[in-house]
């Protein structure tokens, strides 16, 4: 799958695009929403129609910007032609909508790329890759959330997995008998799309995994709703580490990522149990524990005792900035604010947990 730019042979009707969606569809190409900001998820069509729209707010809203991957393939899939992807990042307003001048500025500048005035070059892909550097709204997500973009793309596509696949099964088949330094992360994040396809195999492989392959795999899972039988052997390596006290550094590094691989799981009420023992232990102080739960699990704060312990550790072990920027996007949540508010209001809150907010409602401090 390549990053170049569609174009078009045809010319630009009387009444130009007015939303995103519709310059791609002139071009004759279909085109997938995905939101790629906590994870790789699929928006549909009418959420996105209305966000572009400016009809409605992005429906996955991330440090105030809604992180977007578009998936562009040929109309004519019989004419051939491989996927699309751009990656863009668009700043929001504070109801968590598109702000339309940014939108109108970037469909100006891919209109007049698409069909340049008065140049005598027949090449638009690229005055139209250059339009997309420009604009400044381009990103590149993490390693591990490309490849699982990919391998999204691929199966939504009904493209085969990659060629790092069968290396990455062979792996989840007998951890023992091929060595885990020769996986690429495509091949794993192929096995994490395919997961239910590999679930007996996955069930039973992980208590067997070298942490180096098992935390990949679980940086590619936060994007599955995978369902019990891979949470909880995920679940019982992480606690083999909470339960050697303090952990060291590569301990926290297994703990965070299974926090974020159970982050999407339907599993709710195990993720819930493990996330309250995590935040009670001695890794709660870490900032990027803390970190993963609040960007990846922020619906478990929903629960008021994890808010509250979350909210608590948070305070009390990491600088003012941390809290603020946490704090900051998890507000900007609507279904949170509210849950959030009523633990840094609780008269009965911590000392830190007032300190902390008051710093934050400082003019300086947000």
């Amino acid at each position: 799958m390549n990053q170049k730019p569609p174009v078009s042979e045809s010319q630009p009707g009387s009444q130009p695009a007015s939303t995103l969606s519709d310059l791609i569809a002139s071009a004759d190409f279909n085109l997938r929403w995905f939101d790629v900001g906590r994870r790789i998820q699929p928006v549909s069509k009418k959420a996105a129609q209305a966000f572009e729209e400016g009809a409605a707010p992005w429906p996955h809203p991330y440090l105030r910007q809604a992180w977007c991957g578009l998936l562009l393939w040929p109309a004519d899939e019989a004419a051939g032609g491989d996927p699309v992807v751009w990656f863009l990042r668009l700043p929001l307003d504070e109801q968590g909508k598109l702000l339309l001048p940014i939108r109108d500025r970037f469909l100006k500048q891919l209109q007049q790329a698409l069909y340049p005035e008065g140049n005598g070059e027949k090449d638009p892909a690229k005055y139209l890759q250059q339009a997309l550097e420009d604009s400044g709204l381009v990103f590149t997500p993490p390693e591990e959330k490309r490849a699982v973009f990919h391998a999204k793309a691929a199966k939504q596509l009904k493209r085969p997995a990659s060629d790092h696949y069968p290396a990455a099964q062979a792996y989840a088949k007998d951890p023992a008998s091929f060595p885990w330094d020769q996986l690429a992360l495509q091949g794993i994040a192929d096995l994490a799309v395919r997961w239910e396809e590999q679930r007996d195999r996955l069930a039973g492989s992980i208590p067997c995994f070298a942490a180096p392959a098992l935390i990949p795999l679980c940086q590619c899972l936060e994007s599955e709703a995978i369902d019990h039988h891979l949470a909880e052997p995920l679940i019982l390596r992480a606690e083999q580490v909470l339960a050697g006290g303090a952990p060291e550094q590569n301990g926290l590094n297994l703990v965070i990522a299974v926090i974020r691989g159970l982050s999407h799981s339907i599993a709710t009420g195990m993720r819930q149990q493990f996330l309250l023992r995590v935040l009670q232990s001695d890794a709660a102080t870490n900032g990027e524990v803390l970190a993963a739960i609040g960007s990846r699990c922020s619906e478990d704060l929903l629960v008021p005792e994890l808010a509250q312990l979350w909210l608590e550790n948070l305070s009390a072990s990491q600088p003012q900035q941390t809290f603020n920027l946490l704090l900051t996007d998890l507000l900007f949540l609507p279904q949170l604010r509210n849950v959030l508010l009523g633990v840094l209001r609780n008269p009965e809150r911590k000392e830190s947990v007032a300190h902390a907010f008051g710093e934050f409602l400082q003019p300086s401090g947000n």
